[in-house]
């Protein structure tokens, strides 16, 4: 189960500097080193990659709790975990590339995955 942790965190930090780097075409480096005082706009790939992350993040609140509870409670919820990581790569994907309803099967499977981990380590614990 720590190997699909720093698999996530891997992704996560992947993801966060993605939608800075596909926009520097449009925003210069120096915007992103500054303060940020100023709203720039962004190219819509970059839009999508922020959007993306606050999605993520939104996940990551009950993936990590449900990770380790998971490993303190000794209950195997590795193949759930492991599809959940999937589907959220393919997700950001997704996003990236303007996909709407597909995104939206694929989101809604991520979130399957996080109940059904919820529901084991439930089971165990009852």
């Amino acid at each position: 189960m720590i190997d699909i942790i720093l698999l996530t965190l891997l992704f996560y930090f992947i993801q966060l500097p993605l939608p800075m780097i596909l926009g520097l075409k449009d925003v210069s480096l120096s915007y992103h080193l500054s303060s940020r005082d100023e709203e720039v706009n962004r190219p819509l790939i970059s839009e999508r990659g922020i959007r993306a992350l606050k999605n993520l993040k939104e996940s990551l609140f009950i993936f990590i709790p449900l990770s380790l509870l998971s490993i303190i409670s000794d209950v195997d919820i590795v193949l759930a975990a492991t599809v959940w990581l999937v589907l959220r790569v393919v997700y950001c994907i997704l996003y990236y590339m303007g996909v709407s309803y597909l995104r939206t099967i694929v989101w809604f499977l991520s979130v399957i995955c996080l109940l059904d981990m919820a529901i084991r380590i439930f089971k165990h614990s009852v």
